[in-house]
């Protein structure tokens, strides 16, 4: 979306480096092509001169308003996320994110039975690796639940098909 505004042909020409040497320069060897000189502007160990500051090419004809330029992104965005998620997940069946919904809800309940067995009175005292235990249960819970978020987003905005089931 975003390469509406720009113009091809100098999109192109700024990006043309086959005219270049190893140091970015323009070569001498594909024209008469004469460096600038520039007053102060000399390289250490070279008689050469460049550009004291570089022209960036222009690379829009019509230039976007922010406005426009953040909506065409945020299309653009979409639409790159829809085309990657479709290549990186082959299909989605509501088994699967049913399968998900309950791996959550097991995680979140081994997490809660390490706290209230911490308060339970046939323990001895609490150490380093209880705390750990329970640090990393509560982590895996909490990613798990991010991700079946991400998953629920995914759906509802369309980025990720359902398998079996009628659009809205």
């Amino acid at each position: 979306m975003l390469s509406m505004f720009s113009k091809k042909a100098e999109a192109e020409k700024s990006n043309d480096h086959s005219r270049m040497d190893a140091s970015g320069r323009k070569s001498a060897v594909s024209g008469n092509v004469t460096p600038l000189k520039v007053p102060g502007a000399y390289y250490a160990g070279t008689d050469e001169v460049r550009p004291a500051v570089p022209q960036r090419a222009k690379v829009f004809e019509n230039v976007p308003s922010i406005g426009q330029y953040l909506y065409h992104l945020t299309s653009d965005i979409r639409s790159f996320t829809r085309a990657e998620t479709e290549h990186a997940v082959q299909s989605c069946t509501p088994v699967e994110v049913q399968r998900v919904a309950r791996l959550l809800a097991k995680l979140k309940g081994r997490y809660l039975a390490q706290i209230v067995d911490l308060g339970s009175g046939k323990r001895a005292p609490i150490g380093e690796t209880d705390i750990a235990d329970i640090r990393r249960s509560r982590e895996m819970a909490e990613e798990l639940e991010l991700g079946l978020k991400a998953l629920r987003h995914a759906i509802e905005s369309g980025d990720l098909p359902l398998a079996g089931v009628k659009g809205d």
